[in-house]
């Protein structure tokens, strides 16, 4: 996990690089070019490294106010710690004077900065730059080693040459070797040894991303050098954030299994539905418990709506949701019990609502909020005027439906209600959880921890759908309503009784709707008059069961999609297979300003 996140930050990086060079104009430091870069590096008895530095610019007719150089000075060295170099600068001159500068960290490289912000030079320059390095060489068993990039491959212009001369103590050398070109370049370049003196020079001229770097292995002891100087890495998310350490896993592990076991304590006490002791029971019968987890109750086919609840109601009962599948079953009832007209409309896929006057007395809330809605200050309106307007009554009439299962106390607390606590406190837990994986990750490496809550808030929004509670007498309802879907679902066995009593399709088709069986229910009709029961329904063809069960399919999607719409350096050795062109220390770039 900690690789995945280490790569995911090191592609957002190399992005971010990416985006930073597109967007500075590529003639920025054009014109201008290195002419000579020379270093001089004499290695001391301490393994301290003295650098002086020889730039020869030409600016040619633009206008600078000189260079600025920067030098790495921190590498990554293992998962805990970073490598750093001292690095003091000791002067800048042109050759004959000082030059002002000034040098400040910017991020891991030490940047030298040369020149008057008030003067402006073009042509030929001069710099030379003296620093000194502290805790740059590594120790072998064999050797001990300076590995340097003398020049850095960051500079936006050429090097037409570049030159180094290694000065170490008598008698010391042991070995060496160069390369040249971009980074990881194999290419040698050339290098002559006298005495304790080392030269290495580039055989051809260095573009912009190339640079020389040099090896020089000294005898074991003929220098000292200490171990690598080191500080705690300041992390950075997501790459740091996540070790693997066996007590991070331990208690990472641990808060996800209590809070996944918490969650599951919740549900088993207060998501699962009630039910009655005994089969025969009074509404305030006090003997219930809580629903066997396993417990299966057979389902026995019921001819009937229980308690001759609407379609709506039952539809609640059923998935604890009130939804636009519901406001069609409820459409379509007020249609049947003589409250509108629907009619389609010729050459569109839409429907035309028309109100008739009828005592409304008798309608539940949620019917009457669905008629003021549709026909308040009008008498007709067309389904696809809907769109965009009807979100409103929509949602009051869905609250109507749920209030109505709490007045007949079918639930223990309102679904949506459960389910929005339960949701919330997941999204809690889960803004929690992201602050503790940041925080835990930037300062510790415990990222993992604070990802275990992040897990357990999701699971809980996931759950949360299941949290409703369906009393003793909603879980009664439930299984009579199953029986009665059972019965709708499985109709064509009972065609011999629709034969005798047509009527039964229209005031059943509110139930069909809402338990999804609409063409089924059609089915058990076919070659059945059922005209004599329309008063409610104009089409463009005879009213037929099949014809009549494909439109209202087709309504019921239009419906759902018009009235639910709103408005609109790690101190590896330069010998071998570790070395090549960018490696070791030093290197980095600059620019002009």
């Amino acid at each position: 996990m900690k690789r995945m996140a280490a790569r995911l930050g090191l592609l957002v990086f190399g992005f971010s690089l990416a985006v930073m060079g597109s967007a500075v104009p590529a003639q920025a430091d054009e014109g201008w070019v290195i002419t000579s870069f020379a270093s001089s590096i004499d290695v001391h008895s301490d393994s301290s490294l003295s650098i002086v530095e020889d730039i020869h610019v030409d600016f040619g007719s633009l206008q600078k106010h000189g260079i600025f150089r920067y030098i790495p000075v921190r590498y990554s060295h293992d998962s805990r710690n970073d490598r750093y170099y001292d690095l003091t600068v000791d002067s800048v001159t042109d050759g004959a004077r000082h030059l002002p500068y000034t040098t400040y960290l910017g991020g891991a490289d030490q940047v030298i900065k040369i020149g008057d912000p008030n003067v402006l030079v073009s042509g030929a320059n001069r710099y030379v730059i003296t620093y000194t390095v502290a805790g740059a060489m590594n120790a072998f068993a064999d050797h001990d080693e300076l590995f340097w990039n003398v020049d850095g491959g960051q500079w936006p212009v050429a090097k037409q040459s570049v030159k180094a001369i290694v000065t170490v103590p008598t008698g010391s050398f042991q070995m060496g070797t160069c390369y040249q070109g971009p980074t990881g370049s194999r290419e040698q370049c050339a290098m002559s040894v006298k005495e304790n003196l080392l030269t290495y020079v580039s055989t051809r001229r260095l573009d912009s991303g190339e640079q020389l770097s040099v090896v020089a292995g000294l005898n074991k002891g003929a220098v000292n050098v200490p171990p690598p100087l080191l500080e705690p890495r300041a992390r950075s998310f997501p790459a740091d954030a996540f070790d693997i350490d066996p007590l991070i896993l331990v208690i990472g592990a641990l808060i996800l299994i209590a809070g996944i076991g918490l969650i599951a304590w919740m549900w088993w006490e207060h998501g699962r539905d009630r039910e009655y002791l005994t089969n025969y029971y009074v509404s305030n019968d006090p003997h219930e418990r809580t629903d066997p987890l396993f417990h299966h109750e057979p389902v026995v086919v019921e001819f009937a709506p229980p308690q001759n609840l609407k379609a709506a109601q039952l539809g609640l009962i059923l998935d604890e949701s009130a939804d636009t599948k519901d406001v069609t079953a409820t459409i379509v009832d007020l249609a049947a019990r003589g409250h509108m007209t629907i009619t389609e409309v010729d050459g569109a896929k839409d429907w035309l609502l028309t109100w008739k006057a009828a005592d409304i007395s008798s309608l539940l809330p949620y019917e009457a909020t669905l008629l003021d809605g549709l026909f308040t200050g009008r008498q007709q309106v067309k389904l696809s005027d809907l769109k965009g307007t009807f979100h409103a009554t929509l949602q009051k009439a869905e609250g109507n439906i749920l209030d109505d299962a709490m007045a007949r106390k079918f639930f223990t607390s309102r679904p949506d209600y459960a389910r929005g606590r339960w949701g919330c406190l997941g999204i809690v837990i889960l803004a929690i959880g992201g602050f503790a994986t940041y925080q835990l990750g930037i300062n510790f490496g415990w990222g993992l921890v604070g990802l275990a809550v992040i897990v357990v808030g999701m699971v809980l929004i996931v759950t949360a759908r299941y949290m409703p509670q369906r009393t003793a007498a909603g879980r009664e309802v439930m299984q009579h309503a199953l029986g009665f879907r059972l019965y709708m679902n499985t109709a064509e066995k009972y065609r011999q009784q629709f034969a005798e009593k047509a009527e039964i399709f229209t005031q059943l088709l509110p139930y069909a709707i809402v338990f999804g069986c609409v063409t089924k229910w059609a089915k058990a009709f076919e070659g059945i008059d059922t005209s004599a029961s329309n008063s409610w329904y104009v089409g463009s063809r005879p009213f037929q069961a099949a014809l009549i069960a494909s439109s209202l399919e087709s309504m019921n999607s239009s419906i759902s999609t018009a009235v639910a719409s709103t408005p609109a350096g790690s101190g590896s050795s330069g010998f071998g297979g570790g070395g090549s062109s960018g490696g070791g220390g030093g290197g980095g770039g600059g620019g002009s300003w």
